[in-house]
């Protein structure tokens, strides 16, 4: 199955409007876009950029992800995640936080991370990364900053470039912290979108992240094979039902892992 086979068959599956879809693929062969640019609400994408943050200022030795911290319940916040509904929870590591924060897309974790590590220092090095379309603006639930017209917002553009700071030499982030990083996705909990028919292939390794609001799903997924690279995002918005987009981009993984399977 070549790109161009790809694109016939995502303009086969591709929802009408009012849903907007934004999409960017890029393997060994070349790069399929589609409304790459367009900015749309981020979502749990976001934690995305607070992971790569988090380990840019470890590595100038502004924090140490081994230091532990205490929750208390004034922490907790509702939505995804487990923190707030465990029966019992002292001290946890930053490092256990940016796992919590990804592999179960944790609010109260993510909340912590950005009061700890500071809105203005995260957006700054977003747009040091180059990222034009990302803005973090606010927490997680703050329903107040939200009626004040605050947003996160990011791009499938600004994610692939996030991606290629997590596998290819950079200024930013050293080896380490990018196969730390990379762990940490491959370890996703959420498998229903874009790997849902990669997960158990073997030949296949697949590191994601999800993310969802009302009408908004989006995916992000960097798969490996026989040591190519295969980088994918999906983001979508203007659902009536947020299981049409779930569906959507399943079926669009679906086409990929066809692809997967015929490279060589």
């Amino acid at each position: 199955m070549s790109l161009r086979m790809i694109e016939t068959a995502l303009s086969a599956i591709k929802p009408a409007p009012p849903v907007s879809v934004s999409i960017i693929v890029k393997t060994n062969n070349g790069i399929i876009r589609s409304k790459e640019t367009k900015q749309m609400r981020s979502a749990s994408i976001i934690k995305l950029f607070i992971l790569a943050s988090a380990y840019h200022l470890k590595e100038k030795g502004k924090i140490s992800l081994t230091d532990q911290i205490k929750l208390s319940s004034n922490d907790f916040v509702q939505g995804s995640g487990v923190i707030s509904y465990l029966s019992d929870v002292k001290f946890l590591t930053y490092q256990q936080l940016l796992e919590l924060m990804i592999i179960v897309s944790d609010n109260t974790a993510s909340n912590y991370l950005i009061e700890r590590l500071g809105i203005p220092e995260i957006q700054a090095f977003i747009e040091n990364l180059g990222c034009q379309q990302t803005r973090l603006e606010r927490k997680f639930m703050d329903i107040e900053a939200q009626k004040l017209g605050k947003e996160n917002v990011t791009s499938a553009l600004d994610v692939i470039r996030l991606f290629d700071i997590f596998t290819e030499k950079n200024n930013f982030l050293g080896e380490k912290s990018q196969q730390h990083i990379l762990s940490i996705l491959k370890n996703q909990q959420f498998n229903s979108k874009l790997t849902a028919y990669t997960e158990y292939n073997p030949l296949v390794t697949s590191y994601h992240k999800s993310g969802e609001l009302k009408g908004v799903e989006h995916d992000a997924a960097i798969f490996l094979k026989d040591n190519k690279s295969f980088k994918v995002v999906v983001l979508t918005e203007g659902w009536e039902n947020n299981g049409d987009g779930q569906a959507f981009i399943a079926s669009f993984g679906k086409v990929l892992h066809r692809f997967l399977q015929q490279e060589a």
